[in-house]
């Protein structure tokens, strides 16, 4: 039995075989789990509230208890944002070699047309992978994020429309704390600093165990005279000796420093993004984020699409494959839908700050 390449499922499936693109932010503090496939459009985000350490009663002896309230937890549905980019294909194109290909004992354009799908799936994942990592970065330095939304052509400023989230019911964004005397200063104190922001997790219950610091923080980190103090002293466990290597995913461990007993990971993140003509850091070079593992999550609402009989479908899955036939301009354009929302599971549980002027 001949098996169609270009059906939904098939292509789901080559998708799910793809190498996946390494994601820190994303992959570390936003997981997605079986249970963040929604099959619905919308999808369910639940905040639980920051433990509150709250003291149980002492009672005297012959009271059998006394009740106490269940941690709370909001809930709201939320319809994410469609992501599609798409690629199209000529018979034009198929009659040229491939880069890299042969110029003796070239593939046929059939086989072109398979090479091209399976490298124009992994091309449009790969894009789709780095909006979330955006919006991941966008949670931890803001709290939520605004999405331009556009109609037919992308970047047009006259052809979009905004797609605001935002993680939190206060007035401004309470995830955030001020560095008074910036680490290009002199008088700065980044240990205390960074002490200061592991607090403000812990003294809600919650982990402090990762900084993440963008690469102008990052360089006067390490050139802070009390930083290399700890990294050089060998009496104490003040700091652990790492070897500051590159990993797959853009991250950097540069230390593990014991900051007033929190031993925090220090992850220097330089990766760039591009949006039109735009290229910037997912992380601003300025800022610091104290965090933790698996603090959030990525979900997925459910893609409807026209299927080749020309009935809708819904698929339930992270990334959704269509292929687009003109029969008579002769092209093929190839579309990957994804719905993701990247949300944290407890609010304010991270803390950004501003750490160079």
């Amino acid at each position: 039995m001949a098996i169609n390449l270009y059906d939904t499922y098939t292509m789901m499936e080559a998708v799910k075989l793809m190498p996946p693109r390494s994601t820190f932010l994303r992959d570390r503090y936003f997981p997605t789990s079986p249970q963040d496939i929604f099959e619905t459009n919308s999808i369910i985000a639940d905040y639980n509230d920051a433990a509150s350490n709250l003291l149980a009663p002492v009672v005297l002896p012959e009271v059998g208890g006394i009740p106490m309230g269940r941690e709370g937890y909001s809930s709201q549905v939320i319809e994410p944002p469609t992501i599609a980019p798409k690629i199209g294909l000529s018979a034009a194109q198929l009659a040229k070699r491939m880069a890299g290909e042969g110029v003796v004992g070239g593939m046929s354009p059939q086989e072109r047309a398979a090479a091209y799908l399976a490298s124009d799936l992994q091309k449009l994942t790969d894009a789709i992978d780095a909006q979330e990592e955006y919006m991941a970065a966008q949670v931890l330095q803001n709290n939520g994020y605004t999405l331009s939304q556009y109609g037919d052509k992308y970047g047009s400023v006259t052809e979009k429309v905004d797609y605001s989230i935002k993680f939190y019911t206060e007035q401004s964004n309470p995830a955030v704390h001020t560095i008074n005397t910036k680490w290009d200063q002199s008088g700065a104190d980044p240990v205390s600093d960074i002490a200061d922001m592991a607090e403000i997790n812990t003294k809600k219950g919650l982990p402090a165990t990762d900084l993440v610091v963008g690469s102008d923080a990052a360089d006067e980190l390490l050139g802070n005279a009390d930083v290399l103090k700890l990294l050089d002293n060998r009496r104490f466990i003040l700091a652990k000796e790492v070897n500051p290597e590159e990993n797959s995913d853009g991250s950097v461990l540069l230390a593990v420093l014991n900051v007033k007993g929190h031993m925090v990971n220090i992850f220097s993140y330089t990766r760039e993004y591009k949006s039109g003509s735009t290229t910037a850091p997912f992380v601003n070079a300025k800022n610091v984020i104290m965090c933790y593992p698996g603090l959030g999550r990525t979900a997925y609402g459910a893609v409807t699409q026209m299927d080749e009989n020309e009935n809708f479908e819904t698929y339930a899955a992270k990334r959704v494959p269509q292929v687009l036939a003109d029969r008579f301009a002769n092209t093929r354009e190839l579309v990957v839908r994804a719905k993701p929302i990247v949300m944290p599971k407890v609010r304010n549980c991270f803390v950004c700050a501003q750490a160079v002027t």
